[in-house]
């Protein structure tokens, strides 16, 4: 036999081998997805490296291996293999989403920020449209996790055009809105759904607490109890009463008589001075207190008018500026009134 045949003969049994290898692979790859879909994921990462360990070169069992060492809690496996990928390619969207969480996990929020939008922007095999969207939303959530009102508000102006008739991402989009604090925003986008005919309970709920956020009660009572109508659970019923309480409560509605924005200005200062009298006592607060405590206990004169009430509304702001100076943001339910207020005051 020639030489010649001799090399044919390798060269075919080469093939054959890498031929069987990859099928071998491919079976492991399809059953590791099987079990992944599952919710298997650790056999499923077994599967996922035994098909990367025969065909290295196959980026699809490299990027699922890498997502089952996420899902199984190996990360410093996970962060070699996504490190490996990216070197090869930089622009891969998938990879990119990988790294962000990987980055988030570690509390690397700006760096976490980048990756994600390199994912926007990178390279999606499938459905690049749906992805980018899904990806700037889990982008959005995470910077709501954290409180980053101005981030997360540059983060849904592109989402809110994206998100084309997409009912879900829009409904999110509005209550994200909200924690933006942007509720004209959600106001608008809720309203939208509404119009087209989106009437269920959680678009109204979420339109009163765009409501509320504005400072219209009124119009919040009226959109949760259009929730109820809906079946709206009993979980609705404590943002019901807070629409209530602050129709009640409101100073700055135009309609109201002297004695009526009187009163309720008084109350509105009590709120704010127990407020700041449960958490400080001590220099500049015992001054205001001091001040506030000698205001309640006047006597109502004949003839209330705004200057009297506006007096009062003034003290209050001052109040809860010091309450936050001397103990931080509030967060206690029972203040959620007060902390609406002020805010609607301070627009």
């Amino acid at each position: 036999m020639t030489i010649g045949g001799l090399w044919s003969i390798d060269v075919f049994l080469a093939r054959l081998e890498s031929s069987e290898l990859m099928s071998q692979a491919r079976g492991y790859f399809k059953e590791g997805e099987r079990l992944m879909n599952g919710d298997r994921p650790t056999p499923a990462r077994d599967l996922f490296r035994k098909a990367y360990a025969l065909d290295r070169a196959n980026q699809a069992y490299a990027l699922h291996l890498a997502d089952a060492l996420v899902e199984t809690g190996k990360w410093d496996d996970a962060q070699r293999m996504v490190t490996e990928i990216l070197e090869r390619s930089p622009n891969d969207g998938e990879t990119n989403l990988i790294e962000a969480r990987l980055l988030t996990r570690e509390d690397k929020f700006t760096e976490s920020a980048a990756y994600y939008h390199r994912a926007i922007y990178g390279i999606w095999t499938a459905d690049p449209q749906i992805r980018k969207v899904a990806v700037r939303l889990e982008l959005a959530h995470m910077l709501a996790s954290r409180g980053s009102q101005k981030d997360l508000l540059a983060e849904l102006l592109p989402l809110e055009s994206d998100a084309g008739a997409d009912l879900p991402v829009r409904k999110q989009l509005a209550r994200l809105y909200v924690t933006a604090g942007s509720p004209s925003r959600a106001q608008a986008v809720y309203r939208a759904l509404i119009h087209e005919g989106n009437t269920d309970s959680e678009t109204y709920s979420g339109l009163g607490d765009a409501e509320l956020a504005l400072g219209d009660y009124r119009a919040a009572q009226i959109a949760f109890d259009e929730a109820s109508k809906h079946g709206a659970t009993a979980e609705l019923q404590p943002r019901v009463e807070l629409a209530t309480k602050m129709a009640a409560l409101d100073p700055t509605l135009r309609r109201l008589g002297s004695i009526e924005k009187f009163e309720r200005c008084v109350r509105v200062l009590q709120l704010a001075r127990d407020s700041l009298a449960a958490c400080a006592r001590g220099g500049n607060a015992a001054e205001l207190l001091s001040s506030t405590d000698k205001m309640l206990a006047q006597k109502k004169a004949r003839n209330v008018n705004n200057e009297l009430a506006e007096e009062r509304l003034s003290m209050a702001e001052r109040l809860w500026v010091a309450r936050i100076q001397a103990c931080g943001p509030s967060t206690l339910a029972e203040e959620e009134p007060l902390r609406l207020i002020m805010g609607k005051l301070t627009q």
